[in-house]
């Protein structure tokens, strides 16, 4: 279920979204201080203890396993649990309708593994698959998933899953250690191309099956995050499903073929209009929909993406009220343009909501494998002649902040990293040093002959409001920036095959800093890993194989911040800005938690948390008729995680292991 599932360690923007574990509010020792806003099962009841953890435990086992092979009286006694966690969604949600959201482009696959997958995938991933744990979003502690018990070794190599007796896929068979074993090795064939992920989960042997629900797992290496990686980021399969299917056959064969899984929605065939929507639909039959982790959660029946290739378009159709939310990443929008009548009269809301997400990244990827990018000096130059202080005044009405940091919104920030102010003559200097000494006729600079030009991919056309200024800027002072407009698919697949110079990228931070797949020179040349620009620093690698086995939380830290600055000074991003918040417009049908989002939580936990609230519903319906109708206007702004945290609410605490 992705509301307890992990962050994605990382994914490309290219169809971007956040994608993290979910919830709502934490409750105090007295009781829920869960609220919602909205109506629907207002009598229900919001003290956690009125939801099992374990709903008709054991009922589903079977008979001949014996209870202390994971089987029917299992006591969990020398094995770890968690029973005591809060609500995650509000109980007074209500079931049922269609959630309409947006997507820029048909995405080139569904697949959850290989390549030119995206958030998009993720979100599938993670409603129609479920993995053996998750982390309570308020706390980050792990709460249980389709395993119900865990243990870890006194060595910190070995960590047996106990597998919840009454899980089932979506055909009805249950889920056994034997489907953990199958999805692991079919999540280790290379015909997948998932390189980073098989280098998280390959420094496991291959997994046991102690019994139908005991799984064993022992580590070739020692590492901190072993725990945390495996019971998060290994979505369970059917092993009956896989049979046959190897790495290459998937890709070929699976990009719109969806192989069921154990989590509250499914993909049926029908839905999947290749170039208009997608939708997925709830289970009627999920296994642990009653299970205390997923009150309140999964509301809608069908959740249903829309492809409106324009984003001025579909900010139309938004208004028109043929899509639920529109996501403002656009400041002009928020700032000058939501403020229409159906904006004033409360039919739409728009919220700016601030949470302690970790920050996403975005900037100018700059590929260092060839010239010019495969010197520093260039790099820093570039970096050097955006004046990114200057956007956001002009164009983005002083919504963001600059971004100097490869790990925003935590305490892994080095406050030491440059802050690279807009400075064209140190540019010039260092242009100068790299041998751009010389002009042509046409005031270009020039080294060896060649005049410096670059091509720079993106997806986006609405970016190209700030990108021909910072392309203005370097044309007068001689260097040649051709703006190349792409699709998704294109731009990904030649980011992924390294066919390319500049381009925008950008990707999702996760809980915590799992840096080794994006920075480690062993992943730098190879074909669709997550280091794009090729970055190989021998200090880097070190400070990767150290932090890889602290345990210490403080160290850890010191080391990421240590990083931080060695990536800061490589200038491998022309880092661009930061928001701490997410902003928001949805038409005012929508019942949803206090918090709006979780702690760590985006606008896309909107398809998680919220729901329907019939009465809101025909309120809107009639205002649309009436042009004198009014609705409340919500506040703006919400910052209820930050007002939690004043109120001494706990702080985050790494999962131990």
């Amino acid at each position: 279920m992705r509301l307890f599932s992990y962050a994605a360690p990382l994914a490309l923007l290219a169809t971007l979204s956040a994608a993290c574990g979910g919830g709502s509010q934490p409750q105090n020792q007295q009781g829920s201080t869960t609220q919602s806003n909205g109506g629907g099962g207002s009598a229900a009841s919001t003290d956690k203890n009125s939801y099992p953890v374990f709903p008709d435990a054991d009922s589903g086992a079977d008979p001949a396993v014996p209870a202390d092979q994971g089987g029917r009286g299992f006591t969990g006694e020398g094995w770890d649990t968690s029973t005591d966690f809060d609500l995650i969604g509000d109980p007074r949600a209500v079931k049922g309708g269609v959630f309409r959201d947006l997507l820029l482009e048909f995405p080139g696959t569904l697949r959850i593994y290989g390549p030119e997958t995206t958030v998009l995938n993720y979100q599938l991933q993670t409603k129609v698959y479920e993995s053996l744990l998750g982390l309570h979003p308020t706390t980050l502690s792990y709460v249980p998933g389709l395993a119900t018990h865990w243990q870890i070794s006194p060595d910190r190599r070995t960590y047996r899953f106990r597998l919840n007796p009454n899980a089932r896929f979506s055909d009805g068979q249950p889920v056994t250690a034997d489907d953990v074993v199958a999805s692991w090795v079919f999540a280790m064939d290379k015909g997948l191309q998932e390189a980073q992920l098989q280098a998280m989960l390959g420094v496991f042997d291959r997994p046991v099956a102690e019994s139908k629900y005991i799984v064993r797992f022992t580590s070739k290496e020692l590492r901190w995050i072993n725990f945390y990686n495996l019971s998060g980021f290994l979505p369970v399969l059917p092993a009956a499903a896989l049979k046959g299917i190897d790495g290459a056959r998937y890709l070929k064969e699976y990009n719109f073929r969806v192989i069921p899984g154990s989590g509250p929605y499914e993909v049926r065939d029908a839905d999947v209009i290749k170039g208009q929507r997608i939708s997925i639909r709830r289970r009627n039959n999920y296994w642990a929909a009653n299970h205390r982790r997923n009150v309140g959660t999964g509301n809608f029946d069908e959740i249903r993406w829309i492809v409106v290739r324009d984003q001025a378009l579909a900010f139309e159709q938004f208004k028109r009220g043929d899509l639920d939310r529109y996501y403002v990443n656009i400041s002009r929008e928020w700032v000058e343009e939501l403020n229409f009548p159906a904006v004033q009269r409360g039919l739409i809301q728009k919220r700016k909501v601030f949470t302690d997400a970790p920050g996403n990244i975005q900037g100018v990827g700059m590929n260092a494998r060839r010239a010019p990018f495969n010197d520093v000096r260039v790099r820093k130059a570039m970096t050097l002649l955006m004046n990114r202080q200057l956007l956001i005044e002009r164009l983005f009405f002083n919504e963001y902040v600059p971004m100097n940091t490869y790990f925003p919104g935590g305490v892994y920030v080095n406050p030491n990293n440059p802050k690279n102010e807009y400075n064209p003559q140190e540019a010039l200097k260092l242009l100068a040093d790299a041998g751009y000494t010389t002009r042509d006729q046409q005031g270009r600079l020039v080294r060896n002959g060649q005049p410096l030009t670059i091509e720079y991919l993106h997806a986006d056309k609405g970016s190209e409001r700030w990108l021909t200024i910072y392309q203005d800027d370097l044309r007068k002072v001689g260097i040649t920036f051709n703006l190349r407009l792409v699709s998704y698919e294109t731009m990904q697949q030649l980011i992924g095959e390294r066919n390319y110079q500049a381009a925008s990228i950008g990707w999702v931070q996760g809980t915590f800093p799992d840096p080794e797949a994006l920075y480690r020179s062993t992943f730098a040349d190879v074909p669709q890993s997550y280091n794009l620009t090729g970055l190989k620093n021998p200090r880097v690698d070190q400070i990767l194989d150290a932090y890889e086995t602290e345990f210490d939380q403080q160290k850890r830290v010191g080391l990421i911040r240590e990083l931080d600055g060695i990536l800061a000074n490589e200038y491998v991003y022309i880092l661009e800005w930061d928001a701490p918040f997410d902003r928001i417009a949805y038409w005012n049908k929508f019942g949803h938690p206090q918090s709006y989002f979780s702690r760590i939580g985006s606008y896309r936990e909107m398809e998680d948390l919220w729901w329907i609230d019939p009465e809101k519903e025909r309120r809107v319906r009639e205002a649309m008729g009436n042009e004198s109708a009014k609705l409340e206007v919500g506040p703006t702004e919400i910052r209820y995680w930050q007002e939690y945290a004043k109120r001494g609410g706990g702080a985050f605490v790494p999962p131990s292991q």
